[in-house]
């Protein structure tokens, strides 16, 4: 089932997304990634990506994106951050 995980960061910005994102392979190579969405406002960084499941999500997490973080010299800050996921019933994505 498709896997939606929306994270949002507060005081982060797109140029935070950009480092880590630097780190990691190109999007269009990651198994298993539908669609990605980054942008940032006055509430900070907004993340939306949607997956074929979550066990590739959870791979990708462990695998490359915990990596890249530290690569990029940035921690996650649990106290700043909220995740919101769920399977997603319908999904339209155009091509």
């Amino acid at each position: 089932m498709t896997y939606v995980h929306v994270t949002t960061s507060r005081g982060r910005t797109i140029d935070d997304f950009r480092a880590v994102a630097a780190k990691l392979n190109p999007p269009e190579g990651t198994d298993g990634l539908l669609a990605r969405m980054a942008g940032s406002d006055a509430a900070g960084l907004h993340v939306i990506d949607i997956w074929e499941s979550q066990a590739q999500a959870k791979r990708f997490e462990a695998e490359q994106l915990f990596p890249a973080f530290q690569a990029a010299g940035t921690v996650p800050e649990p106290q700043n951050t909220t995740f919101t996921v769920f399977d997603a019933d319908e999904v339209y994505i155009r091509k």
